[in-house]
């Protein structure tokens, strides 16, 4: 039992499941109509985003090895945060396909503004030194 205490170093890819799955989930709700998301109205779309992209850049976080966050925090944390933009930007081309939907700006600054709470928070909290799950030998 004590092997699985460390499951990333036992199963390596398993930490980039969540991210994958969020991602996906974006893209999906990325792909429905504007008459679909009519019940999601401007200033409040901001806290969604600023909200899913704060637990996307978290996940992103996942990513690197724990090794990684020790050496360069800030480097790791700024991939993390470009990754983040990155995504951003491809959801909003992606949006500009879709009927009724719109590319906006206001979005990729609140993906941004979450991408960055997210990371502080991740970082703030070290999981990889808190948590068994997380350790790596």
């Amino acid at each position: 039992m004590q092997k699985l205490d460390c499951l990333f170093e036992r199963y390596p890819l398993f930490r980039y499941i969540p991210g994958i799955l969020l991602l996906a989930m974006i893209f999906r709700t990325s792909s429905i109509d504007g008459e679909g998301m009519s019940w999601l109205v401007p200033p409040f779309d901001k806290f969604v985003h600023c909200g899913t992209f704060a637990v996307l850049t978290a996940f992103f976080g996942m990513w690197f090895a724990n090794f990684r966050w020790e050496k360069n925090r800030l480097v790791v944390a700024l991939y993390c945060v470009g990754l983040c933009l990155l995504t951003g930007i491809l959801d909003e081309f992606h949006q500009s396909f879709v009927p009724g939907r719109s590319v906006s700006v206001g979005d990729i600054c609140a993906d941004v503004l979450g991408g960055i709470c997210g990371i502080f928070a991740y970082a703030l909290v070290r999981p990889w030194k808190r948590f068994r799950i997380f350790r790596e030998n």
